[in-house]
């Protein structure tokens, strides 16, 4: 007689939430995917380097950071300052306070950047909204232009010294203490320097 086979133990890993790439880093393993490996092992060296100096002690684990050279690379996912985040037209529209109909508005009057997504429909970059009816100054100005609003965005949300030749600042970050005639002239000059 067949003995019956004990059920297997459902055994459930954890959810993590990892760092997504940069749109910069993205199109470097694009373009560079033999040197993907090193850079990779390079990073993981690190990371061990790193578990190694929790496990013992030197480091506080709330004190870890990621390795100045990887952090350009990894796109920030703070919920709080919106940072990277996308939103929908219904999510823009509560946000912002407005209707859907006042939201595809500005989206085409270009107060608001936006792009079609093919499966996840009208993208809206959460960082430009400021507040309720209260859109970042300049975006409109960004537009005219950089006429294509994903490569708008992409100019908006990597940190660039075409803004402040000093430190390097993300423009978004410039639009919303009101530098739009630096940023412009930012656009311009990235326009220049990539075409």
């Amino acid at each position: 007689m067949k003995q019956a086979s004990k059920p297997k133990e459902r055994v459930e890993k954890p959810l993590t939430v990892r760092p997504a790439l940069s749109r910069a880093a993205a199109q470097f393993v694009e373009k560079h995917p033999n040197e993907v490996t090193g850079i990779v092992a390079n990073a993981l060296e690190a990371a061990a380097l790193e578990a190694a100096a929790v496990e013992t002690g030197l480091v506080v684990a709330k004190d870890r950071v990621l390795p100045e050279a990887l952090r350009r690379l990894v796109v920030s996912r703070d919920a709080d300052s919106g940072e990277g985040r996308v939103l929908s037209i219904s999510e823009a529209a509560e946000l912002l306070e407005v209707t859907r109909v006042t939201v595809y508005s500005w989206i085409e009057s270009k107060r608001l950047l936006a792009w079609r997504a093919t499966r996840r429909g009208v993208l809206i970059p959460a960082e430009q909204i400021m507040g309720a009816r209260e859109v970042v100054p300049g975006i409109r100005e960004v537009l005219a232009v950089i006429g294509e609003p994903e490569a708008a965005w992409d100019f908006l949300n990597e940190e660039s010294a075409f803004v402040d030749p000093e430190s390097s600042v993300r423009p978004i970050e410039a639009l919303r203490e009101g530098r739009v005639d630096a940023v412009i002239a930012a656009a311009h000059s990235f326009l220049e320097a990539f075409s």
